[in-house]
């Protein structure tokens, strides 16, 4: 079967190779009616359109922006915080006519996303600031912007401000007068007591909610205990919750600061399950 080209449909229809070519790379360059004629003499000999990479080439441009997670690319679909930023991430492209490409920051044998994939730039979101993938990135010169990271100089950032929220939250029970306090934090990805050396390892989101509530907690000379949650889910808070809601009654916190809402609803849940009263 002879294979169909650009120039196959032009003798179809008797017009241009040019022609025929900007009916599928540049349709604002034709008449509506002649674009869905060339369109639709394509469809009928068979003709898919012009090969991606080439034309990806051509305009030097693949029509794609990247967005760097963790190894773990299910948190894009499972963290509730992250998934309402994929959507509107995902709307704010379509309306371009750009793609998402989601990409692990890990290697897989010889392929390493950040450096392999074909990209127009891309979003540093749930991945460290100074791990191997954005550092090729880096080297590869592309368009980024970093979400949630600590600012990279050089390049455009967008947080919120953790530390003033957290210290905001912590210093309302301060000012409450609790002094048995509870924090569930993201140090690492098991539940358990905390380990405070691993801070320094932690995402940036992690360091400054962790900074903004020990600005409020030291000088009251709170000494929280700090357990760790798996993940922001309210499963991994009732978990974590557990490592201090079994304490004695003159041990046990009367207040608790959680790293996320859903965190915070599963916390919740534990002490009522225990028949504690929350307010």
């Amino acid at each position: 079967m002879t294979r169909v080209t650009l120039q196959t449909i032009a003798d179809e229809l008797g017009v241009s190779r040019m022609t025929v070519s900007n009916a599928f790379s540049r349709p604002d360059q034709l008449s509506a009616d002649l674009r869905d004629k060339v369109l639709a003499t394509a469809t009928r000999l068979g003709y898919s359109g012009p090969d991606p990479a080439a034309r990806a080439l051509a305009k030097g441009s693949v029509g794609t922006i990247g967005l760097v997670f963790t190894d773990r690319l299910h948190y894009a679909f499972t963290d509730d915080v992250a998934t309402r930023f994929l959507a509107a991430i995902s709307e704010e492209l379509a309306e371009s006519g750009r793609g998402l490409t989601l990409l692990g920051s890990k290697a897989h044998g010889d392929l390493v996303p950040t450096r392999d994939i074909p990209l127009d730039g891309a979003l540093v979101y749930a991945c460290r600031a100074s791990s191997e993938a954005v550092e090729w990135l880096l080297r590869r010169g592309l368009p980024l912007v970093f979400v949630d990271q600590e600012p990279h100089q050089g390049y455009p950032s967008v947080n919120v401000d953790d530390r003033g929220g957290a210290r905001a939250a912590a210093q309302h029970l301060v000012d409450l007068g609790h002094r048995r306090v509870a924090v569930i934090t993201r140090l690492v990805d098991e539940n358990g007591v905390a380990d405070l050396d691993t801070l320094s390892a932690a995402p940036y989101t992690t360091q400054q909610r962790m900074a903004g509530w020990w600005d409020a907690l030291e000088p009251a000379g709170v000494a929280p205990i700090v357990v760790n949650a798996q993940d922001s889910t309210e499963a991994a808070g009732y978990a974590a919750a557990g490592f201090f809601l079994s304490l004695p009654a003159d041990r046990r916190p009367t207040a608790v600061l959680a790293y996320s809402d859903r965190i915070a609803l599963g916390a919740v849940q534990a002490a009522r399950d225990l028949g504690m009263d929350v307010p």
